[in-house]
């Protein structure tokens, strides 16, 4: 034997041996497989192999997705001190994918909201001019109230008949020709 084992002999293979222990597994289970792995809600998992340093992941259920910063990742390891083969627990959570999420919900919401109270701010200011515009003020009615009804002076001071839909007077075509548009009224008789 020529090169670096030699004078070394027989010292060198269990090194050697030791090596591909560390990086193979422990010798220590052929034949020990684990069990079936533990359930995780809401979703499931295919096992491929139960042997040892084998991995597997979980797969969440339809309508259901991996919630962020959990794994869906288990792996079969054997515990020396109790000599038992098992899976790794997951964190995996599996979270409805239609999940209520509060903060698109106020995403949306605040500008519904103010799209809501603008339009609201906006009937109620129509709604009172609209009111204030088909309201007959008050001082107008007293001063109509005062005034006859039936004979009236025009600003030459001529005696002329008031009509309900004209003013009348000799400026009033309407009334001078008789072409009124309201109701026919009792003309009183002129003495």
């Amino acid at each position: 034997m020529s090169g670096p084992l030699r004078g070394r002999g027989a010292g060198a293979l269990p090194a050697l041996g030791l090596l591909l222990l560390l990086l193979l597994g422990s010798p220590a289970t052929p034949g020990i497989t684990c069990p079936t792995p533990t359930s995780v809600e809401h979703a499931d998992i295919q096992v491929k192999n139960y042997n040892i340093n084998s991995r597997e992941r979980y797969v969440c259920n339809s309508g259901f997705k991996r919630k962020a910063g959990t794994s869906s990742l288990t792996q079969c390891v054997f515990n020396e001190t109790a000599k038992v083969a098992h899976w790794t627990t997951p964190n995996l959570k599996c979270i409805s994918a239609y999940q209520y999420n509060p903060s698109v919900m106020t995403a949306v919401s605040t500008p519904v909201a103010v799209v809501f109270v603008v339009c609201l701010v906006f009937l109620l200011v129509r709604c009172l001019r609209s009111r204030r515009a088909h309201q007959t003020p008050g001082v107008e009615m007293e001063h109509m109230e005062s005034v006859p009804m039936t004979m009236g002076a025009d600003a030459r001071g001529e005696d002329t008949e008031i009509h309900l839909y004209g003013l009348g007077g000799s400026g009033d075509a309407e009334a001078s020709s008789g072409r009124s548009e309201g109701p026919a009224l009792p003309q009183p008789e002129r003495t």
